[in-house]
Parts: structure tokens; C-alpha cells; sequence
């Protein structure tokens, strides 16, 4: 398997990254997964936008981020001739000595990675299970980031698989809903289309921007609010969506079937056929 390690592209059994590598030891870093179609990432502008900001936000000069250009062609080379792929582009602080403190200066750490990846089909259902274990926290920098420390989700994946779901859904501190351990969260009732505001502690994705333009540029009433579970079981519709897997109608929550109307049905299948042409049409 090839990798693309700090400009270079090499196989793994000769990659090499520092054991005092500051993402290693204490997860300083964050990372983006995108959608390749055919070696190119149709939303790369947005991912790159996002791995910029995160990078402010946690004191990382974004400048020190590799260039989009060599990005492009990183994941070009890696997919080869592979239709579709799971990348992954990981940011690290670099090395530096023992202790919290950044050194100075910051020689980040950069890993790119794809894997052939099966899109699944937009009208297969998702299963999910309220965690009890794991709250977003709307204060931390880690929840308002892709951040290389998923201890809380890893948690509420376990969590949720004990119980045979799918996925966790995330509440916040307050008890509203925040988000899945992978996606985030819609609801659509009475046609207006709802989303948890991301001041509850969710990540605001990729995807879910794309949904909320498309809601609007078709005229929907489309609305970023905070959500409760009661919410949940009087919604036509639940969906969650990310950028590797488009968006899936939610077919139980704590194996309570949820239904899903002709209208709302309709409506998911409109805006799967939107996200693929915009990932694959435009990489074409």
C-alpha cells in the first residue's frame, strides 16, 4: 500500500513517523476524510478551508499546511485506478519535547492515505442508540474540531454496537441533540427542513453545509436550531449525512422503528442523487 508522508510518496513498510510525534503521544492534531471519485475530491476547496480553520483554532500555522496543488496530486497518485476511495488527510503538530507546550517553531506532521471504498446505497437504513455514556461539550476545542483524539466516539460506537446499532447518536450537555460518532443530524417535518446547531457541541460538516444550500437554493425552509429527542418520533423524516457516505434515512433509534413518508422519501432520494452528482459528476 502507498502513502504520502510529509511530501513524498512511499510504501508503508518503509514509512517512518517520530515516536515523539506529538499527534502519537498526546493527539495533537486533526484530520479531514473525503470522498475521492476517480483520484479527485470534488469538495477538496471546502475540506482544505476546514483543516485551515481547525489549524487556527489550535494555535497551527495553516500556512505550515500542504499546498491544495500537492494535495491534488497526492490523491491522484494514490487512487490510481480506483473508482472511488476513502481519503484521509492527517495533521499533526510534529515532534517536540516532553510536555504540553508546543515547540517552537512547528514542523507538522503530514499523512495522506486511500482506500477503495464501496458507497452504500442511498436507500439502505441506519440504525442508532442514544449514548449514555458520552455528552458533546460545547466549550471544547476538541468537539469544535476533526480532532485526532476520538476517545468520545470510539466510546459511543462501542456503546451503540453492544445494542446492536449502527452508529451512536450524540446528545449535548443540555440533553439536545448534537450528532452521530460519524454524521450529523437532520429532521424533516411539515417540510422544513432542521438541523442541531453546532453551538450544542456538533461538528459542522461538510455534507451537512452542502444540504443546507441545497434545502435553500430549492426554496425549502431550512433551519439550524436546537433539537431534542422528543423530536425524533414526530419527524417524517431522519437522515444523517457525511462527505464519504452522502446521506441515509435513519430506520430506528433504540430499536424503535422510525416511518418515513412517501414525501419524505422522495425528497432524501432528490438529495442523494444532488450530493452524488456533485462528488462524482464534477470529478468527471
Amino acid at each position: 500500500m502507498k502513502i504520502w508522508l510529509n511530501g513524498q510518496m512511499m510504501d508503508t513498510a518503509n514509512a517512518r513517523i517520530d515516536p515523539m510525534d506529538r499527534g502519537f503521544l498526546l493527539g495533537d492534531g486533526m484530520f479531514e476524510t473525503m470522498r475521492a471519485h476517480r483520484g479527485i475530491v470534488a469538495w477538496l476547496k471546502d475540506h482544505l478551508t476546514r483543516l485551515s480553520d481547525h489549524a487556527s483554532q489550535i494555535g497551527l500555522d495553516p500556512a505550515a499546511l500542504p499546498s491544495a496543488s500537492d494535495v491534488t496530486q497526492a490523491i491522484a497518485g494514490l487512487c490510481g485506478d480506483m473508482t472511488d476511495a476513502a481519503v484521509r488527510l492527517t495533521v499533526t503538530r510534529g515532534i517536540g519535547p516532553r510536555g504540553l507546550l508546543p515547540p517552537d517553531p512547528v514542523v507538522p506532521t503530514c499523512l495522506i492515505t486511500a482506500t477503495a471504498f464501496t458507497p452504500r446505497s442511498p436507500d439502505s437504513f441506519v440504525s442508532l442508540a442514544i449514548s449514555q455514556k458520552i455528552r458533546r461539550n460545547p466549550w471544547s476545542v476538541a468537539g469544535r474540531i476533526k480532532s485526532l483524539n476520538y476517545l468520545d466516539n470510539i466510546i459511543a460506537r462501542q456503546e451503540s454496537a453492544d445494542t446492536g446499532a449502527d452508529d451512536a447518536l450524540i446528545l449535548s450537555v443540555d440533553g439536545s441533540l448534537a450528532e452521530t460518532g460519524i454524521a450529523n443530524l437532520f429532521i424533516l417535518k411539515n417540510g422544513i427542513l432542521r438541523t442541531p446547531d453546532p453551538a450544542g457541541g456538533a461538528l459542522g460538516g461538510i455534507a451537512r453545509q452542502f444540504v443546507l444550500d441545497w434545502a435553500m437554493c430549492n426554496g425549502m425552509d431550512a433551519r439550524v436550531e436546537t433539537l431534542w429527542p422528543d423530536d425524533l418520533g414526530t419527524a417524517d423524516l431522519v437522515f444523517v449525512c457525511n462527505a464519504l457516505q452522502g446521506v441515509r434515512a435513519v430506520g430506528a433509534i433504540d430499536g424503535r422503528v422510525l416511518t418515513i413518508s412517501p414525501v419524505a422519501a422522495g425528497f432524501l432520494e432528490n438529495m442523494a442523487q444532488a450530493i452524488e452528482a456533485s462528488q462524482c459528476l464534477q470529478s468527471l
